[in-house]
């Protein structure tokens, strides 16, 4: 019992570092989105898809023409470099182009659509696997669970060897009588 608590608290506590990474570096960042994948051919040969990029938050009066933005839609987060910057009643506006597509993108960003500024790439086209893995997601973390309480109730050798010589000890047999 003393190993099933063990294990318990080494899940919880590993649970925790890894929620608490994942808060925490967006805490860091400044910014609700601090890695991505790049998802399409649009930023090569400057980002290829599932590049796994590290996204800072920044201050709209802080983008510069040709800074690399992370900016939501109402249905995806797209990775464009600025090619102008408009500004009209104190609110910024964007401009922006993939590096691989011929022609501007056909809107304006508005800055409180930005979501930050690229710095880089973490892990080149890892999140291709990624990517394949999460509509899986939650199996595969079901499956971690089973495989995490499985491991914890499984017997070590010790517990077995104990289990063994306790069980030879009773069956030892007194024989009644003297002779």
């Amino acid at each position: 019992m003393a190993k099933l608590r063990k294990e318990f608290i080494l899940l919880i506590v590993v649970l925790a570092a890894v929620i608490g990474f994942n808060e925490g570096i967006k805490v860091v960042a400044g910014t609700p989105v601090p890695l991505a994948i790049v998802e399409g051919n649009s930023m090569i040969p400057t980002f290829h898809d599932g590049d796994i990029i590290l996204v800072v938050g920044v201050k709209p009066s802080d983008l510069k023409v040709d800074d690399i933005i992370i900016y939501e839609t109402t249905t995806k987060l797209v990775v464009h470099r600025i090619i102008e910057i408009k500004v009209h009643e104190g609110k910024y506006y964007f401009k922006t182009q993939g590096d691989n597509n011929p022609t501007p993108d056909p809107w304006l960003v508005p800055e409180d659509k930005v979501l930050g500024k690229v710095v880089g790439v973490i892990i080149p086209r890892i999140g291709v696997v990624l990517k394949f893995l999460m509509p899986y997601r939650y199996v595969i973390v079901a499956a971690l669970v089973v495989l995490a309480v499985v491991v914890a109730f499984w017997p070590s050798k010790k517990e077995e060897e104990s289990e063994r010589s306790r069980s030879k000890k009773k069956k030892v047999k007194f024989k009644k009588g003297f002779k």
